[in-house]
């Protein structure tokens, strides 16, 4: 058995960077009008604000080009960048027509690089948060491996049991609460335990259930650390290792969107709406500030990206309407949607910041993971397993039992 990287130290580094610098990355520029930051360090700011459309955009979806720019004008950013280099393994796995029918073209690539990071398949798998199972179809076809497949929605369960018999695959789909009490029963020691991003506390869960029942393989790409928060959890983040729970640094559920704050996937038209959506909810703040005398932050329920059609001042009336707050007989509906733009381009820009520290903060949270495995017991290695062009998620925690 090779030695195990040193996480612990990678993990206590990144500790300390990200509370010397919490300063920097905790600010919500969106939330806050003016972080204090931007009176104690005015040449980043002017140069974070000078930035054109097209280097915001660039510098958005590349952490390494993000920190190699701002590495001049914050000390940090050097070393962050090479603690958040983490080595590439695998091939994709093959897949023929039959296999990837039904499986969108991003996630059948996601799944085959998965697979293919995985290497050698020697004991039956369980998959964890399944859908369809088409990981599990995937390594089954690659491999022979047996898979159980644990998913709560009924009706993924009949479609992924469809498509298995469709290819005579020893693929068993089962409907399965996996935070509820009897997600327990399907972990056996003998068994590879599987999870592709699968949010917040539902993989928490697996991990915590498979340590306590001795699985002998644990293969994790965890994903939006903020959701499913377990019991206790719904306001702050606890830590699982003993290494994290003795650190400073105590994270809000909040601050853990931080970690996924990455949209560069997503398609063109997705990013447009997204974007004036989020332009005419800042309009609507300038407003609501003015009319309430408060110049602080009112939150709004999410909205779908549905409410664009009927324009910037259907929009206000209906989050007024939802806020309860009265709309004056006239109000320039067209300088507050105008406002509201020039208040986004200003927030797409200081954002930039604390986006600098997201997979600093995201490896934090995949290295308290891998702390708390090796506290019980497993060898863990952390690797990427694709780039991150097809999945900012990228990371993988692969554990074996060892005691």
């Amino acid at each position: 058995m090779p030695q195990a990287p040193d996480h612990r130290q990678r993990f206590q580094r990144l500790d300390q960077l990200l509370s010397a610098n919490q300063a920097l990355w905790r600010p919500v520029p969106f939330i806050e009008r003016r972080p204090v930051w931007l009176d104690e360090q005015p040449q980043l700011a002017q140069w974070l604000l000078a930035l054109s459309d097209e280097q915001v955009q660039r510098l958005q979806g590349d952490d390494d080009v993000l920190l190699a720019a701002l590495a001049p004008r914050l000390p940090a950013a050097a070393e962050l960048a090479a603690l958040i280099d983490i080595a590439r393994r695998g091939r994709p796995l093959a897949g023929d027509e039959p296999l990837q029918r039904d499986v969108p073209g991003r996630k059948w690539q996601q799944l085959q690089a998965f697979g293919g990071a995985l290497g050698e398949l020697s004991l039956p798998a369980l998959e964890w948060c399944a859908g369809k199972a088409h990981l599990g179809r995937l390594l089954s076809a690659n491999g022979g491996a047996t898979v159980t497949a644990l998913e709560i929605d009924p009706a993924l369960v009949a479609d992924g049991e469809r498509l298995a018999a469709r290819l005579q695959l020893p693929v068993t789909l089962q409907a399965c609460d996996v935070l509820g009490d009897t997600a327990a029963s399907h972990l056996q020691p003998r068994q590879h335990a599987l999870a592709l991003h699968a949010c917040g506390g539902l993989h928490l869960r697996l991990l915590q259930l498979a340590a306590e029942r001795g699985v002998q393989r644990i293969s994790l790409s965890p994903c939006c650390y903020h959701l499913h928060p377990p019991p206790g959890q719904e306001s702050h983040y606890r830590p699982l290792s003993a290494t994290a729970a003795a650190s400073a640094l105590r994270l809000r559920r909040e601050e853990l969107r931080l970690a996924v704050r990455q949209s560069a996937t997503a398609p063109a038209r997705v990013r447009r709406n997204r974007a004036r959506l989020q332009a005419w909810r800042l309009g609507f703040d300038l407003l609501q500030r003015e009319l309430r005398g408060r110049d602080d932050y009112l939150p709004v329920p999410p909205l779908s990206e549905t409410v664009l059609a009927d324009g910037f001042e259907a929009f206000c009336r209906r989050v007024a309407e939802l806020k309860q707050l009265a709309l004056p007989a006239r109000v320039d509906f067209d300088a507050f949607e105008q406002r509201g733009q020039q208040r986004f381009d200003e927030v797409e820009r200081l954002t930039l910041l604390p986006m600098a520290f997201r997979r600093a903060l995201e490896l934090w949270l995949v290295l308290d993971r891998a702390l708390y495995l090796e506290e019980n017991g497993y060898h863990c290695e952390l690797t990427q397993f694709c780039e991150r062009e097809l999945t900012p998620r990228n990371l993988l925690l692969d554990a074996r039992l060892v005691k």
